[in-house]
């Protein structure tokens, strides 16, 4: 449901920091990835109107639906991709409430500029991330979960 997207983030967050911990910072930047994806994506139905007991599944397809219409076809990655949901959300504040707050505006650019970093295929890798890299990422991507609320109110 859309109201276990934030706690799961926290969860992922968690466990980046553990993978990093153990040594790990491509799965570091994967799980911390993984956390951004599910607050935008938390921030996006709900921003769009979605109660917090919608299903998650249910709402994906129109979620792509509504994109395609607003900017034509971007590429979902599986659901995956933080641009889409980051998108997403930046188009949803425009066309339900007529302007993006200068605060999701910056999430945004920060999602799409880890977008280029982040990506679905790299639970399947190892040693593709730099220690350095992945603190980094981590950092940017701990600022998420704790503003949830902020970005689709």
């Amino acid at each position: 449901m859309v109201q276990d997207l934030v706690p799961a983030a926290h969860e992922r967050l968690g466990d980046a920091q553990a993978a990093l911990t153990s040594g790990s910072p491509t799965g570091t930047v994967y799980l911390a990835g993984y956390s951004i994806e599910m607050v935008l994506k938390h921030a996006a139905f709900r921003a769009e109107g979605l109660p917090p007991f919608a299903f998650v599944r249910d709402a994906l397809a129109p979620a792509r639906g509504r994109l395609n219409v607003w900017l034509g076809p971007v590429d979902h990655d599986s659901y995956h991709s933080l641009e889409f949901w980051a998108l997403l959300l930046r188009e949803t504040h425009r066309h339900r409430r007529g302007a993006v707050p200068a605060n999701v505006s910056a999430a945004i650019r920060t999602a799409c500029r880890l977008h280029e970093c982040w990506q679905v295929a790299l639970r399947y890798r190892s040693a593709m991330v730099s220690v350095p890299d992945a603190q980094a990422f981590l950092r940017e991507a701990g600022r998420f979960p704790a503003r949830s609320d902020e970005l689709w109110r």
